[in-house]
This record gives C-alpha cells, structure tokens and sequence, in this order.
C-alpha cells in the first residue's frame, strides 16, 4: 500500500460496517475494531520525536493525503445518507434500530467528527465549508465557533467548563461542558469584540437551522421519518458524547499556571498524547494532541521536542476507562500530579489566532 494509504483506514472501515451490515450483522464489526485495535497497536509501534516531525509534514502538505481526507469527508456524508435509507426501509426491532444508531455514531464521532475537525484547521474555504457539513451531520452544528473562540483560547484555564478539571469525572464534565458550549454558542457567546460576537452568533444560528432542515427533510422523505429521525437524532447524540470522552481523555487535570498576573501560553504540556502509529491513523493524527494546540511555526523547527505527557494506554483503554471514575481517579490522577504544568519559557505560541480566513474577513 502506498504510504497515504495509512489514512485510507477509517474510510475503509466505514464501508466494512456498511457491507456486514447488510450482509451479516453490523455487531461483528467492532469485534474486528477491537481485534485490530489489539494486533495493530502493538505491530506498528509508536512515533518518536523525528517521526512526528516527519508525519505532520506529510498529513498536513502532501496533496494525496488531502484528497483522501476530503474523499473521506464526502464519503461518511454519503454513509449517513445509507444509514438513513437503511432504517427507512428495513423492518428492525427497536433494540436493533437503536443498537444499529448507537454503532453508527460510534463510527460518525471516531471518524466523521475528527476528520472534520482536521478540515476545519485546513487551508482552503472548501476544507471549512465541508467540515461545518459534516459537524451538521453529526449534531454538533455549533463545533467550529466553540472550537476556535473558546477551546483553542480557553483551555486549561479554572474557568473553563470544557476543560475537565482534576477530579471531575466524565459524568460530571460532559454535564458542564455540553450546557456551557450550548450556551456559549447561541446565547452568550465568549467575551469577544462585540462585531466578532454578532457574527459568530449568526453563524451558529444559521448552522442550527441547518440540522433542524435536515430533520425536515427526512421527515418529509422517509416512508417511516419517526424511526428515521430517531436513527438521526441517536447517532449524533452518541457522537457528541464520544467528542466530549475525547476532550475529556485529552486534557484531564493539565491546567495553565498565572504568571505576572496573566496565564501562561498553551504549551506541549497542557494535553495528553497516544503515540501509537495505528490509532493516529484511525483519528486523523488528533492523538498527537500536543502539537495541535502550540505554533505552526513551533513544530517545524528542527530537532525541536513534540512530545508531551503520553497516555498510559491506547486510545480505546482510555475512553473505556473514563466510562469507570474510580479506575480512571486511580490512574489517572497520580499521573496528573506527576505532569503538572510548570512555566515554559516565552516563545511557545497559541495555536489557532482568532484572525482566521474563516472568522474574520
């Protein structure tokens, strides 16, 4: 296989599911995830440093890769668009209906959501156009204006309530942080120039509606819309979960020290990583999350240092994990207080500038 075929992955496996769903039963499926999971992890090993440095280059510059990951965009929309099809017209029990939801948004949060989130950070209007498709599609239509305005400036800060905080559990953070994001995007957007919030207020609006005609749609073409809208209406809520175990596995505990009266700068410090090669082909390279939230600029000097505090697991341990507090306390937390921030020196930068070709014109 060629070397951009590694990203391929998730677009294959997108369409495994699709043919055992049709074929045999969508269950075997993630006895295979899982297999692969266990086999392929441990096989393709982890990235070191001069790896990373080598892989980020080619994820983010090399035009097959690019075509692939809009490929891919353009095909989980297409999968969905099945997926509803498939519930309209196959008589399934109610238990198998929400088993089937559940498992497709399984693959729109693992997939769908963090390859829109790599788009989303792309260089071109398409790239950002196709990302707010696909966040539409999985229910989270508010995700790219809560993304840049509020987790790329805020996170590790007490006041943030999309940054879990050492202590909180799952349970307790996706309750925080799923109302504090609804809030924050469509009714008292963050403390931003009052034009940049006018707009961004719009936009979510605009998104919303969005997703409420898709609804309408499905209502308006589906033989059977109540069992099609709730198919709609499941796997974009087990998305949205998925997305919050994520960013919660991401960033527990690490917060940002005040410094002369002012936070310090988001460094490699402030997220947790998996360096296993097969699960970052799987998300799109998000486990490498260290170097998501520092300076372009940063992570291609030479011979700099990417590496931040690692995950004591792969990647699917870990959500499993947070789905269990006192196991995840009991791991977790000594970990957190062994990593515990401490000042950088200045010249680690910000990641993502609120000046973006996307929010500002």
């Amino acid at each position: 296989m060629m070397k951009y075929g590694r990203y391929l992955i998730p677009a294959s496996l997108t369409l495994l599911f699709a043919a055992l769903t049709v074929y045999t039963h969508f269950g075997y499926f993630f006895g295979i995830l899982l297999l692969a999971n266990l086999f392929a992890n441990p096989l393709l090993g982890e990235f070191t440093n001069e790896e990373i440095h080598t892989e980020l280059t080619y994820f983010q510059d090399n035009s097959a890769v690019r075509t692939i990951k809009i490929g891919s965009g353009l095909l989980f929309l297409a999968f969905l668009i099945w997926g509803i099809h498939y519930v309209n017209n196959t008589s399934l029990s109610t238990g198998t209906l929400i088993g089937f939801s559940l498992s497709v948004g399984l693959i729109t949060g693992c997939f769908l959501v963090t390859l829109a989130h790599d788009l989303l950070h792309g260089r071109s209007t398409f790239e950002h156009g196709l990302a707010n498709a696909l966040f539409v599609a999985a229910g989270i239509p508010h995700f790219t204006n809560d993304h840049i305005t509020g987790h790329h400036r805020l996170m590790g800060l007490p006041e943030d309530k999309t940054t879990a905080q050492y202590g909180d559990s799952f349970y307790t953070y996706f309750g925080k942080s799923f109302w504090s994001r609804i809030q924050h995007s469509y009714f008292s957007t963050y403390a931003l120039p009052e034009k940049l919030r006018n707009r961004l207020n719009r936009e979510n609006w605009l998104l919303a509606l969005c997703l409420l005609m898709c609804y309408v749609a499905i209502g308006v073409w589906a033989s059977h819309p109540i069992r099609s809208m709730a198919f709609f209406a499941i796997q974009g809520f087990m998305a949205n979960v998925l997305y919050e175990l994520i960013n919660y596995i991401q960033h527990y505990g690490l917060k940002r020290h005040r410094l002369d009266g002012r936070y310090e700068a988001v460094t490699l410090q402030h997220s947790w990583n998996c360096y296993y090669k097969y699960s970052n082909y799987l998300l799109f390279l998000l486990p490498l999350h260290s170097v998501h939230h520092v300076s372009h600029h940063y992570l291609h000097r030479p011979g700099q240092n990417l590496m931040g505090p690692r995950m004591p697991f792969v990647y699917f341990v870990m959500v499993a994990m947070a789905l269990v507090p006192p196991i995840w306390f009991r791991v977790m937390n000594p970990l957190v207080r062994r990593h515990q921030v401490r000042p950088e020196p200045v010249g680690v930068l910000l990641t993502v500038s609120l000046v973006t070709t996307f929010i500002l014109p």
